[in-house]
């Protein structure tokens, strides 16, 4: 049986679940990718004992193998790479037939009730603080599956190996060799970042379906309106919901940052009063709902050093021009444009 949690957050939810049952379960990192594969670095799953699987790492052909491996890295007790090569033609008749013409190495760590893995342990803590996980393990040779793992100011040891491996941090996302004790393992090295955090300004006939795409993608979803029964009726689909006017419900927030904004609530003095303080605040992305001529309008009423703070960060009107019009195409071409901005595509 597989389930498909959305996010690292998702993921983690669901190892908290199997936790909680005290089953032991296999944490799966897709650490380092070649050629064409379904799945990138940074990609999750766990295989439990019982053989549920959380997440893929390809579109099907290769998990099978990847529950395969998991059952035996639980009766070994260790941690292992487990390497999936698609690039000859052989795999076409003979493997697994996936035709991606790609490989990946995949770290297996398996975690046991009452003793999580340190990866695992890791991963929690830059959950809870929302930042960026950095991954360094060894692919072959000596210390095979051992590395390090770093939180902020914290590290985490997988295994034992020597002090070089500490010195991956350093090296940019890839495949590297680290010269140690007269040997010369490959390794890979790896962000896993954390979801990105959306908050959304306004509720109107758009925000059914762009919260429901947001959720499935992995989004952390943060909403902010003034209307009690509006907000109520979004609430439990969200991660957190504000029943405040933009300015007041964004100093609830303090000092917290959010990777995304988009000012929706449809009234232009609200549009204005999101904007007027959104320019003091550090989200990179700040989407703007509506034709360009009320954008212009708005922001003529903004001083010149709130439109200075909102030039490079403006997208107005928000959205990809995907054709069509309705809420759901609206909805759609705002989640794809903000998942472009995620992806460092702009």
């Amino acid at each position: 049986m597989a389930e498909f949690p959305a996010g690292r957050h998702g993921m983690l939810n669901a190892i908290r679940a199997l936790q909680r049952n005290g089953e032991a379960f296999v944490l799966a990192v897709v650490v380092l990718t070649r050629g064409s594969t379904y799945r990138k670095a940074g990609a999750l799953a766990a295989v439990s004992a019982t053989g549920r699987r959380f997440g893929a790492i390809s579109g099907g052909c290769l998990d099978p193998g990847l529950e395969q491996a998991a059952s035996r890295v639980l009766n070994v007790g260790v941690p292992e790479i487990l390497v999936f090569d698609t690039q000859g033609d052989d795999d076409l008749v003979f493997g697994s037939g996936s035709g991606c013409r790609g490989s990946l190495h995949i770290l297996l760590v398996p975690s046991f009730a009452g003793r999580p893995a340190p990866l695992l342990r890791a991963l929690e803590l830059a959950d809870e603080r929302q930042l960026p996980l950095q991954l360094a393990v060894t692919l072959a040779g000596p210390w095979l599956a051992q590395g390090w793992c770093w939180c902020d100011s914290e590290a985490f040891a997988l295994g034992s190996g020597p002090p070089e491996l500490k010195a991956l941090r350093f090296r940019p996302n890839g495949e590297h060799r680290l010269r140690a004790e007269d040997a010369e393992p490959t390794c890979a090295v790896l962000t896993l970042p954390p979801d990105p955090r959306v908050l959304l300004i306004g509720l109107g006939p758009e925000s059914p379906t762009l919260i429901r795409i947001g959720r499935d993608l992995g989004w952390q979803i943060t909403l902010i309106d003034h209307r009690p029964a509006a907000v109520r009726a979004y609430a439990r689909q969200a991660s957190e919901a504000i029943v405040a006017r933009p300015a007041a419900g964004l100093a609830q927030l303090g000092t917290r940052s959010f990777e995304a904004a988009v000012v929706m609530t449809h009234t232009a003095a609200n549009d204005l009063e999101a904007l007027a303080t959104l320019s003091a605040r550090s989200e990179r992305f700040i989407g703007l709902l509506g034709p360009p001529a009320r954008r212009d309008e708005l922001l003529m009423q903004l001083d010149a050093g709130q439109r200075a703070a909102l030039a490079e960060r403006l997208q107005a009107p928000v959205g990809l021009n995907l054709g069509g019009h309705g809420p759901e195409i609206l909805a759609l071409s705002i989640s794809a444009g903000l998942q472009q901005f995620f992806a460092g595509r702009r």
